[in-house]
């Protein structure tokens, strides 16, 4: 027994004890020295998980037998804003909401809520610029009784007239917020910025076409859009595959396009280029709203630039805090608590892409802040990027990369958004091969033809006067002279009319 207490007391203070081999693996002095294995991911191919449903529709079924017990079930609108008849705009936004809530022919909506309530089940609708879907998440034991209550509010929309006013209600109160904040104002001018006025992104509601649109208007783009032509499925969670996709075929499968119903088509595309210049709106705030944006013509994640143009985003501000615009901007002028870039590609084929490089600061240095990102635009372009800098960023795109796939149902979502705007399998497939093929050369190459500071569309939300002026004492030079660039000062639009103020 006292030996016993000996052996035990040993082993816990780590201590060598007769017969035991000495411990030779050696603790690293630094946590720099620490070795890990490096991260191998097999990216899960959309091929099996696609299944055509008897009708054409498209469905994506990922189960996930060591989850919860939960599926999440996606009807997903091939539709948007782009649908909205002149003098209508909001009715498609509108319309996705009142899927969810505005009832049934069979149920009325409290009802309705009553029974997703008994199920313990999450429900929404939605219908945005280019695409929407009605949603559930629930129980598995419960997937057939949600997945048919999705189904009649898909397909027997009561568009309860009450819910109906109640809707155009509160969208009217977002639509009297709109200039409260200066990240609203600054969203919406750079949509009309970057797109131009005519993009049926930038067709917006106002109080004129919330008012004119009726119970009528959304029965009619309801129906022009219950077609199989028009749907794609998600469905995720713990189930039987066969079982599944048996029971998305006896619902789901069955449905039959309405006889007032054709295809919605693509979204229009946007050639459309801003035009270089510093744009500003005066809003009596201390703080100012910078973005500087640089079209990238047609850049589409299939093109052999993006993955090149995703490390140099990395590096320049997309990587947190150990990117370039963090550090000079953040940590080492200590101008902006938030900084970084962006790097988006064109959505759908035709479209065009953009860089963006933004932070918030003070108005009085606004000025300074926009010279040293531009200083940070102009060493990328000359230099490119280290080789350590190389090394991080490419680690941290490819080791980042499950991340993006949280769930089963994230993953579905993806595959769906892929297949809708076109981008092929093999996308997903090789990202990580692609982003570890990035050369510092490829970096310098992108950098020289993306980031034009010519074409720079730079905006600036805050106070005008103070913008302008800059920092006198400390950092002087004036907002004007950031760069060679033509100044447009934007007036504040009303916020129920989007027309200019005087």
């Amino acid at each position: 027994m006292k030996n016993r207490g000996i052996l035990l007391a040993a082993l816990a203070l780590g201590l060598p004890v007769l017969g035991q081999a000495p411990q030779t693996t050696a603790i690293p002095d630094r946590p720099e020295k620490l070795v890990f294995k490096p991260i191998r991911y097999d990216m899960a191919k959309a091929k099996d998980y696609r299944v055509k449903l008897k009708n054409g529709i498209t469905a994506y079924v990922v189960p996930d037998p060591n989850g919860q017990p939960l599926v999440s079930f996606d009807l997903v609108l091939k539709a948007g804003r782009w649908l909205d008849a002149p003098g209508k705009e909001g009715a498609a936004q509108l319309m996705g909401t009142l899927l969810r809530t505005g009832g049934t022919a069979k149920t009325k909506a409290d009802d309705l809520d009553e029974k997703l309530d008994m199920l313990a089940a999450q429900a929404s609708g939605n219908l945005g610029d280019t695409s929407g879907a009605l949603s559930l998440n629930l129980l598995a034991k419960d997937a057939k009784e949600g997945l048919g209550l999705l189904l009649e509010m898909l397909t027997e929309p009561a568009f309860q007239q009450d819910k109906l006013d109640l809707a155009k209600k509160n969208l009217r109160q977002q639509m009297e917020r709109r200039n409260d904040d200066s990240t609203g104002i600054e969203q919406r001018e750079l949509g009309f910025l970057l797109r131009g006025e005519g993009h049926f992104t930038n067709h917006l509601p106002t109080a004129a076409s919330l008012d004119a649109i009726t119970r009528e208007d959304l029965q009619a783009l309801h129906g022009r859009l219950l077609s199989p032509e028009n749907l794609m499925v998600t469905v995720a969670g713990r189930f039987d595959r066969a079982e599944m996709v048996k029971l998305l075929n006896e619902t789901v499968g069955a449905l039959k396009a309405g006889k007032d119903a054709k295809a919605a088509g693509r979204p229009p595309a946007s050639p459309y280029v801003a035009k270089p210049g510093i744009y500003v709106v005066d809003k009596a705030v201390n703080q100012g709203r910078v973005t500087m944006n640089l079209t990238m013509q047609g850049l589409r994640v299939t093109d052999a630039d993006y993955p090149a143009v995703a490390v140099m985003n990395h590096v320049l501000g997309g990587g947190g805090f150990t990117s370039r615009f963090v550090k000079k901007i953040r940590s080492d002028e200590g101008l902006a608590y938030s900084a970084g870039t962006r790097a988006q590609a064109a959505q759908f084929l035709g479209d065009t892409g953009g860089f963006t490089a933004l932070f918030q600061t003070k108005t009085r240095t606004v000025a300074y802040g926009i010279r040293l990102a531009l200083a940070e635009l102009e060493k990328m372009r000359k230099d490119g990027v280290t080789d350590e800098e190389l090394k991080v960023a490419k680690g941290s795109l490819i080791e980042g990369f499950p991340a993006r796939f949280p769930s089963k149902a994230a993953l579905a979502g993806t595959f769906a958004s892929n297949d809708w705007t076109g981008v092929p399998d093999a996308y997903l497939e090789t990202y990580q091969a692609k982003v570890q093929a990035v050369t510092r050369e490829d970096v310098l190459r992108v950098s020289q033809k993306y980031l034009r500071p010519d074409q720079l569309a730079i905006l600036c939300v805050g106070n005008a006067k103070e913008m302008e002026e800059g920092d006198v004492k400390d950092h002087p030079g004036t907002l004007s002279e950031v760069a060679k660039l033509p100044t447009v000062k934007l007036p504040l639009r009303d916020p129920l009319t989007l027309k200019p103020l005087k």
